[in-house]
Order: structure tokens, then sequence, then C-alpha cells
């Protein structure tokens, strides 16, 4: 089991320094408490003052030693040919260390901000990760789509991983989760899905990888908070945490969950076996039931909005007793 943390750091309305400041405070830490990998998951038009993910890893990059590095990007928003190369120069700044993981979208107004229609979103995002692959892999091809007319004669820079950086589908839905197990490397599970759920879909992907004769590994994207107690990290993250899952569910976050998923209840139903949380012996225990359904990596989420960067870090070095165990 490897484990990464999910960068975030708490307020748009932070000083950019300050913010800079906290991330790479944080990154730290997690390096010296054990953690294999570092996260950026920045959305576009999103206002949490998050910076573009790509560059921030390129800056991290140089800091850090001997760690991982993952991306998410929300496909359908995005230039093929520029995020191609920028995945391939940030390929060769991690020393062929990235893993990126690729999404729909959901929030409607990122998608007015881009001028784009979001009941296009699958189309869009299988031709531009179609685009993708093939300026990764070859040098001169054409391509004629619904979106995209493209002609290339010189092709672009290659990432050091052949042939591409290992690419997981964040999935909900059911289809989803089959066609990370056709196109992709890997699935990645979002912190919406409970384990009920996860415990059926990761036996789905499993059929899935055996029914197209590929191989994929499963992610798993999971918010944590490790304290002396269950009782007290519920009580130290609920002023944060609750607000975050209120704004998700108004914005119709769960319009595409399964009924057992769903956000628009109580905070404490949604803890309850989706968030890794309590004490060391009981985040372990969690961490164990996901190894159990096939699960190789899991990104920690452990800020969030408006939390201050000491509870934040307090958690973060509590994980290397919890780390430890998995070692």
């Amino acid at each position: 089991m490897k484990f990464s943390l999910l960068l975030f750091s708490g307020s748009a309305n932070h000083n950019s320094k300050d913010w800079l400041n906290n991330i790479e405070q944080q990154t730290l830490t997690a390096q010296e408490s054990g953690f294999d990998g570092i996260w950026g998951a920045g959305g576009h038009a999103s206002g949490d003052g998050m910076l573009n993910t790509t560059l921030l890893l390129s800056r991290l990059s140089g800091k850090l030693t001997d760690m991982e590095f993952g991306a998410l990007y929300l496909l359908p928003l995005e230039n093929p040919v520029t995020l191609a190369e920028e995945i391939a120069a940030l390929d060769v700044l991690t020393d062929g260390k990235l893993t990126i993981a690729v999404s729909l979208g959901w929030r409607e107004f990122q998608f007015k901000a881009f001028g784009l229609n979001p009941k296009e979103r699958l189309p869009r995002f299988l031709e531009t990760l179609d685009i993708m692959k093939s300026l990764w892999q070859e040098t001169t091809f054409k391509h004629e789509g619904r979106f995209y007319n493209l002609e290339f004669e010189r092709g672009i820079k290659k990432p050091q991983q052949a042939p591409h950086p290992k690419i997981l589908i964040a999935a909900n839905a059911d289809v989803g989760i089959k066609r990370s197990a056709r196109i992709a490397n890997g699935w990645l599970i979002s912190t919406r899905a409970k384990y009920e759920t996860i415990a059926r879909q990761s036996l789905l992907h499993k059929n899935a990888l055996e029914e197209y004769g590929t191989e994929g590994t499963i992610w798993a994207w999971r918010e944590c908070y490790v304290h002396e107690s269950k009782a007290k990290a519920i009580e130290t993250i609920r002023p944060y945490a609750e607000a975050l899952y209120a704004d998700r569910a108004s914005l119709g976050h769960a319009r595409d969950l399964p009924d057992a998923d769903r956000l628009d209840t109580s905070f404490d139903e949604i803890v309850k076996d989706r968030f890794i949380i309590g004490d060391v012996e009981e985040c372990v225990e969690e961490i164990k039931r996901y190894e159990s359904l096939g699960v190789e990596s899991i990104i920690f989420r452990m800020q969030w909005p408006e939390m201050p960067q000491e509870l934040t870090l307090n958690s973060i070095k509590k994980m290397k007793d919890v780390i430890k165990h998995f070692r």
C-alpha cells in the first residue's frame, strides 16, 4: 500500500506567498512522515485559490527527493495539445515518477467559464484522451474528430515514461469504472463513494479487466484525519469538512452517485464508511479494509476550506505512525 497527500491549503483568501509556504511545509512534513507522494487537483475557475496543478508540481519537484507525483485534470476543459506537452514536461521534471488522473468534471459553472456544453463532456473527454495518447507515442499523425481536426508533422517532446505516465480514470458510475478498465491503467475512487459501493465496484473493475484482457490498478481518494480519538478527530474537522460537503451537495455533486453515496444528508452519515478518521489504530484498521479490496494506493485529503495550517500538520505528522504499519 502506498500513501500520497493531496495538496489544498485552506483558503482562497490567503496571501499568495503564505499559501505557497503552507503548501511547501505540508509537502516536506509529508515526506518526513513517510508519505510516498503528493498530488495536485486544482480545478479551473473554481474560486478555491489553488494554483495551476502542473506548475505547482513542477516547482515542488525540485524540492522533494524520492517522492512520487500525481495530478488530476478535468479533461473536457483542457486543450489536448497543450496538456499533452505540459504533462510530458512534468514527467521529465519528476524523473518519470508521475501518475495522472483524468475526470469528466461535473460543475456546470466551470463548463460555462470555458463556453462549453456540459452535455458534451463525455465525447470531449474521450477525444481529448485519444489525442494525448497519440501525441505521446507518435511523431506524425492526423486526427479528424468531432471537436478537433489536427495535423502533426513534427510531434511533441515525449514523456520520460514510455509510452506515457500511468493514467487513472476517476469514476463514480459503473460505466465509468468499466471504461477505466478498457482504456486506462487504473481506476481512481472518489471521496464521495462509500465503502459498500467501493466493495461492489472493485469486483466490477476486476471482472472488466478480465473481460477486456487488460491490466489495471485501483487507487482511492479518501478524506483522512488522525487524532487521539475518532470523537476528537470529527470535532476538529467538522467546521471545515461539513461546510465543504454542504457546498458540494448544493451544487449537485450527488447527482450521478448511487443512492447509498448521496451527500444531502447529515455530516455524521457522510463521515461513516467514507472518511478514514480516528486514532492511529482506527485508521490502520480502516486502511486494511481498502487493502482487502485490492486498493494499492490511497490519496489523502487532510485539509478542508479555512482549516488552519497547524491542525493540518498535526494530522500529517501522526500519519507516520499509521504508515509504518504498512512498511
